[in-house]
This record gives C-alpha cells, structure tokens and sequence, in this order.
C-alpha cells in the first residue's frame, strides 16, 4: 500500500520485476522490499536528501552486488552529486578531475579500463551520465596536469574522439567540499563553451575568459582602440598569445610556432610599436593577454 502511494507521489518513479541496469542506476534511486520481487526506482532529481533518507530506513537501498569498489563509488556518488553523507572510508585530501567526451556512443568499460591503466590504483571513476563523468584522486596521488593534456592527445589518437578534463583543485575531506565540488562543475560548463579547442580546463585557464566576457561596452572601448593591430593581423594574434601562454619564452614560442626566433622576435617588436606595451611585465602580460582573448572571441564583421 505505501509502495503504492510512493509511486503515485513521485510522478517519474519506476517498478519492475527485474533488478536495474548500469544505466537506470546513473538517474534513479532503487529500493528493494522483503519478500517481494520486484524493484522500484525513483528519479534522483524528483527526490531531495532527507526523503531519500527516509525511504533508505524504509525500504532495502538496491546497490548492485560485487565488489568494494562498487559501493564505495555510489557512496562517493551520493556525496558530490546529491548532497549525500561522507563516504565510509576517509581519505587526506582528494582532486575531481571532471571529463566530457565528445562521442555520444561511448563503451564506459573500455574507456575505464584505459582510465585505471593511467592513473594511481588509489583513483576512480564515476560517470554522470553517457558520455561526462569524473575521476577521484585521493591521499596526494596526482597526476599533474600535463599528463592529463598528454592523455588526452593519446585518447584522440587511439580511440578517434576527443575528450576535455577540467583539472580541479585539491580539497580536504569535510562535508564542505562537495559545494565547491558543485561549483567546479559550473566551471567546467562554462569552460566547454569558451574553450571548445582545449583538451585541459582549469579555474586558471577559464577565468581570463569569464573576466573578458563580463566587460561592458564601455570598459571594452580600450582593446578595442589601443590593441585594434590584434584584429587586423591574426598571425601577430596568435604569436603575442602563444607568447604568453609561453610565460615569454622565445624558444619555446618560435617552436610551438614553427618559426625562427628572428622571426618571432620581429613580431614582438612590430607589437610593442603599435601599441605601446612593452611584454616586459606581468602587468604588460595580463592586459595583453585579455585583448588577445577579446579578439580571438570576437565574432568578425559581416
């Protein structure tokens, strides 16, 4: 009779006779009762935390069966995504590396294996949906960030789709941080729409473009008059930006370029002559640096 109210009260909920799929467990939460044999599910974004916990003192909470991993991933899960407890098994600190593949048919066994053959045996996966999901780094075992842009060139390689990470940021194991876990996230959206091109995102990388994109009219007035060279020559563009996300190293500018240095150092010089700022600083270098984001986003004229 309750059953029945419940899935009555919840309008999304499910019942069947046979136990959910890898699949229905990304979107539902499922329950199981004694002495019957059906299960029944009710969608995670229909439920908040305190009837969720309910129905767990209620009824059997359905996790599949197997190994520690399983459960100790849907505990991780329950936590970062749905406001859940913290998991069972405490750690020192851990990352989120957040990670969307742009494939809609994608084999989520295949690519954790790949996973769990690069990172620390320590890790794990979790998916969030088809083709987005994230990868826990636990107890100081990071990889560093240039090895996840170097993963991602292999992946592209191997597998002939592409998928962007968003690097997050260390974080201590309080039940705080699943709210900074949340805002990562709106990042990383916000990173996929500005930076389509780039295979690593981080909160470094994204807030330059959040700050460009925020400017009104009237603050925008200045790259728009002093860096206007910028829109006008699209190699000197490119070159003043490769620069800088360089940290101004000529060498490894003209290669990434391929270019000779007297090339490149022409270039900094027709710069600097047209619009006055020397890249000697890092002052010079951040202001350069939005212009150059300003005019690569800038839409060209009709």
């Amino acid at each position: 009779m309750m059953k029945q109210k419940l899935l009555t009260y919840f309008h999304g909920a499910v019942e069947q006779t046979t136990p959910p799929s890898d699949f229905q467990l990304d979107s539902y939460h499922w329950f199981h009762i004694d002495g019957e044999n059906g299960w029944f599910g009710f969608q995670k974004n229909e439920m908040d935390l305190s009837q969720f916990d309910l129905l767990k003192t209620l009824f059997n909470h359905y996790l599949p069966e197997g190994t520690k991993e399983n459960r100790e991933e849907a505990m991780w899960s329950e936590y970062l995504f749905f406001g859940g407890m913290l998991p069972d098994n405490p750690c020192e600190n851990f990352r989120i590396i957040q990670f969307q593949i742009n494939d809609s048919h994608v084999d989520k066994d295949a690519i954790e294996t790949v996973f769990k053959g690069f990172t620390h045996s320590s890790s794990m996966v979790i998916w969030n949906g088809g083709n987005r999901g994230i990868i826990v780094e636990r107890n100081g075992n990071f990889l560093e960030d240039e090895e996840y842009s170097s993963f991602a060139e292999a992946i592209q390689s191997d597998f002939y789709f592409t998928i962007t990470f968003y690097i997050g940021k260390v974080m201590a194991f309080l039940t705080e941080s699943a709210a900074i876990f949340s805002q990562e996230k709106s990042f990383f959206t916000a990173g996929l729409a500005i930076n389509p091109g780039d295979r690593t995102l981080s909160f470094e990388t994204i807030l330059p473009h959040l700050l460009i994109s925020r400017l009104g009219d009237q603050e925008l007035e200045p790259f728009k008059k002093w860096f206007s060279i910028l829109e006008e020559d699209k190699e000197l563009l490119l070159t003043i930006k490769t620069f800088i996300e360089n940290n101004g190293h000529n060498t490894n500018t003209a290669k990434k370029l391929f270019i000779h240095r007297n090339t490149l150092q022409y270039r900094l010089d027709k710069f600097t002559e047209r619009t006055g700022l020397p890249l000697k600083n890092y002052h010079n270098f951040f202001t350069a640096y939005l212009a150059c984001l300003y005019f690569s986003n800038k839409k060209p004229r009709n």
